[in-house]
């Protein structure tokens, strides 16, 4: 079964209020359209990567350049610290990494 963005931005926006713990109320706004460009991303990726346009080395390019994206945005707009939001990323993205690594028959979400 495909992956599906709605999907996969509401179990990470459900990890990303554990990760952000003290926090979230305060960058939620600013978090929740960021994770779902990650999602978007994912299914694209995985689309790519079916349709035999994306190998795994440039889908995980791919992926790495949009949480670099991410991580800039959460900083420069809430004044956490980077390694803070590399942390809360990591913890939110292992909550769709089973089903995600599943999908693409590759661990896109491993060792991230």
């Amino acid at each position: 079964m495909p992956l599906e963005t709605g999907s996969l931005a509401k179990t990470m926006v459900g990890a990303a209020e554990g990760a952000f713990a003290g926090s979230w109320q305060n960058i939620k706004d600013y978090t929740i359209p960021e994770l779902e460009k990650i999602a978007s991303t994912i299914v694209s990726i995985e689309a790519n990567v079916a349709a035999g346009n994306y190998s795994q080395d440039v889908a995980k390019l791919i992926l790495r350049m949009q949480l670099r994206a991410t991580q800039s945005v959460i900083v420069a707009t809430t004044g956490l610290l980077l390694l803070h939001v590399e942390q809360a990323l990591n913890q939110i993205l292992s909550a769709i990494a089973g089903v995600v690594n599943k999908a693409l028959g590759f661990p896109l979400l491993a060792g991230i």
